[in-house]
């Protein structure tokens, strides 16, 4: 899986924190989500955080980003660690604000042998 891939899905995981009133049966609740207001710059340091709290964060301590010129922040925060299939998986809580919108979710990540984290555990 590319790096692309396993970003997308974490931008589709992330979406999905919405509050209940938020959700729909289409895609329009996608507008609801502070992910749909990130600018690059926001993307870049919510990816930077996501790695960096994956892969060299304790269990239990948040890593932050905030950019002053878009407003947006967020945090990453590893709640466990634990083998999966061999796997190294982190029960993660990703929490995300834009725009005056925020959205939180928990979500287990897991390390693919070639590197990538993927969500929901491992592949088949």
């Amino acid at each position: 899986m590319s790096m692309r891939k396993s970003i997308a899905g974490l931008w589709l995981a992330s979406a999905a924190v919405l509050p209940v009133s938020g959700w729909a049966f289409n895609t329009s609740f996608l507008r609801d989500a502070p992910l749909a207001y990130f600018t690059d710059t926001d993307w870049s340091m919510f990816k930077d955080t996501l790695y960096k709290a994956l892969n060299e964060t304790a269990d239990g301590v948040a890593e932050r980003w905030s950019n002053a010129s878009s407003g947006s922040s967020g945090e990453v925060t590893p709640l466990n660690t634990r083998e999966v299939n061999g796997m190294t998986c982190r029960e993660t809580r990703l929490v995300n604000r834009a725009q005056g919108l925020s959205a939180a979710g928990d979500y287990l990540l897991c390390k693919a042998a070639d590197g990538e984290w993927t969500i929901g555990g491992p592949r088949n």
